[in-house]
């Protein structure tokens, strides 16, 4: 897609990151019925240096931010990744370039991530055994989510993505 001869939208509050001053360009996609998470992923073309934020509401008229993003993808370019979404509810993307001076080429795409862990809450706390030697066994935390109503460790810069075990 492109941003060339974006112009600033008229109406919308500034989404309040990744350098926004305008020449943006929107998208809308529907959470699948089969899905509460979906994952928006920004490529660089000839634009280098993008924003995006995601808002969710009754109409294009009546927009409530959700997400906002800068750099989190790869290189300057945004993703997102949204989780407890209702299906069927219509999404709103806006992209930009980052300071409004570089118009151009980019890429965008919305996927259905592959669900979190078993172990994604402490109510799934997969069981581990202490032993006398040390028996390592791989998990991942791929796709985890932040665990609610539990407060966040003070510590290793946690920002979620939390798995969860236990001991006896």
């Amino acid at each position: 897609f492109t941003n060339d001869g974006a112009t600033t939208s008229t109406g919308m509050p500034d989404p309040g990151c990744a350098g926004f001053s305008g020449g943006d360009v929107w998208f809308t996609v529907q959470v699948p019925q089969f899905s509460t998470s979906l994952l928006f992923d920004t490529q660089a073309d000839v634009m280098t240096d993008g924003g995006m934020a995601i808002y969710t509401g009754s109409s294009c008229n009546n927009l409530a931010l959700l997400a906002c993003d800068d750099n989190t993808g790869t290189g300057n370019m945004p993703q997102i990744f949204l989780n407890n979404l209702t299906p069927g509810d219509t999404l709103w993307v806006r992209f930009w370039e980052n300071g409004n001076n570089n118009f151009g080429d980019f890429d965008i795409c919305i996927t259905i991530p592959p669900p979190p862990p078993v172990n994604d809450e402490p109510c799934n706390a997969i069981p581990i055994t202490p032993s006398i030697s040390c028996n390592y066994t791989t998990y991942t935390n791929e796709n985890a989510s932040s665990t609610p109503n539990v407060p966040a460790p003070g510590c290793a810069n946690y920002q979620g993505g939390d798995v969860w075990f236990s001991v006896v």
